[in-house]
C-alpha cells in the first residue's frame, strides 16, 4: 500500500508543486494578465502542440487502427455523449438560469486531457503511455470542442456567428497538430531529424510550462459565488464520468496505460480555453471561470486517488 501511495505521489505532486510555482509567480507579481495572455497562447500554440504532434506522429499506424484502441476511443466517445446527454436533462429541469445550463454541461464533461493527461501518462508509462494518451487527445479534443460550441450555440442569448466559431475551432493548434500528426503516421512519412529535433525540444518545454502559466492564471477569489453549482459539475466531472467510463474499461478488458487514457479523457479538470469560448459565445462567464479554477484545484487529490485505487487493484 505505501508503494502504491509514493507511485501516486509521484504522479500528481509534481503538478502541484508547479501550480504552486506558478501561484507564487502571480503573487510576486513576476507576471501580469497581458503576460500571461501572451505566455497562454505561446504554450498553446508552440509548446503544448509540439508536444502532441510528436507523440502521435511517433506511434504505428497499427497502434492507431489497433481494435483494442478503436474500442479505447469508443468507450471515451460513448461516456462523454452519455454525461453530457444526462447533464443536459438534469440541468434544463432544476435549473432556472439558461446562462448557467450550457456551462454547468460543459463543466460536467469537458477536460483539460493535453495539459493533465499526458503528464501522468509520461510519468507512469513513459514513451508507451504517451502514445495511447495522444491516440485519446486526438480522438478527444476535437469532438469536446464541436460539443461544447454547439451547447453553448443553442443557448446564446446574442446572435452568433456559427461559421465564424468553426473556423476557430478548426484553427486550433492542437486539433491541427493532431491532424498533421496523423496524415504523417498514415502516409508513413519519415521526418527528417533537422525538422523533428526542434519540435522535440519545444515540447519538452510544455508539461512545466504549461503547470506554472495555469497556476498563475487561477484567480482564487472568484471561488465563493456559485460553490453549490461548481461542486455539482465537479463532481460529475472529476468523480461520476470517470467512475463510469472507467468501469465500462475494466469490464471490456483494459488495464494500465489504456486504462489511465480513459481517466485522462474523463477525470481531467476543465480546460481553460471552456472559458474562454463561453466568453467568445455567451454564457455565465463567471460561473465558467469558477468551474475552471475549483476542479483544478480539486483534480489533485481526485487524481491522486484514482491512480492509488486503481493501483492497489492492480488495474494500473
Amino acid at each position: 500500500m505505501i508503494e502504491n501511495l509514493l507511485v501516486s505521489l509521484n504522479v500528481v505532486f509534481p503538478i502541484f508543486v508547479m501550480l504552486a510555482i506558478g501561484v507564487y509567480v502571480r503573487k510576486k507579481k513576476m507576471v501580469t494578465d497581458e503576460s500571461l495572455g501572451i505566455m497562454n497562447k505561446l504554450v498553446f500554440r508552440i509548446f503544448m502542440s509540439s508536444l502532441l504532434f510528436i507523440n502521435i506522429s511517433n506511434m504505428d499506424v497499427k497502434a492507431v487502427l489497433d481494435v483494442k484502441n478503436l474500442k479505447l476511443v469508443g468507450i471515451i466517445w460513448g461516456s462523454l455523449f452519455f454525461i453530457t446527454i444526462c447533464c443536459y436533462f438534469l440541468f434544463e429541469r432544476t435549473m432556472t438560469d439558461r446562462n448557467k445550463i450550457p456551462v454547468m454541461i460543459q463543466g460536467a464533461y469537458r477536460a483539460n486531457l493535453a495539459l493533465f493527461g499526458i503528464p501522468m501518462a509520461m510519468s507512469l508509462y513513459g514513451e508507451k503511455g504517451l502514445g495511447v494518451m495522444s491516440l485519446v487527445s486526438a480522438a478527444a479534443i476535437p469532438l469536446t470542442n464541436m460539443m461544447a460550441v454547439s451547447l453553448l450555440e443553442g443557448y446564446a442569448t446574442k446572435k452568433v456567428n456559427f461559421k465564424k466559431v468553426l473556423v476557430s475551432i478548426a484553427k486550433n493548434p492542437l486539433i491541427i497538430c493532431s491532424t498533421l500528426a496523423l496524415i504523417v503516421v498514415f502516409l508513413d512519412i519519415k521526418l527528417p531529424k533537422l525538422i523533428k529535433n526542434p519540435i522535440v525540444s519545444l515540447g519538452q518545454v510544455a508539461t512545466p510550462l504549461s503547470f506554472v502559466v495555469l497556476g498563475a492564471t487561477l484567480k482564487f477569489d472568484s471561488l465563493v459565488k456559485n460553490l453549490r453549482l461548481s461542486m455539482i459539475a465537479n463532481t460529475i466531472k472529476l468523480v461520476i464520468l470517470p467512475l463510469i467510463a472507467m468501469t465500462i474499461g475494466i469490464k471490456v478488458g483494459f488495464t494500465n496505460e489504456h486504462l489511465l487514457g480513459i481517466l485522462g479523457a474523463t477525470g481531467a479538470p476543465g480546460a481553460v480555453s471552456s472559458f474562454i469560448m463561453v466568453k467568445e459565445i455567451g454564457g455565465d462567464e463567471d460561473l465558467a471561470a469558477e468551474l475552471v479554477v475549483s476542479s483544478t484545484l480539486i483534480s489533485i487529490l481526485t487524481l491522486f486517488l484514482w491512480i492509488f485505487i486503481l493501483k492497489t487493484f492492480n488495474y494500473l
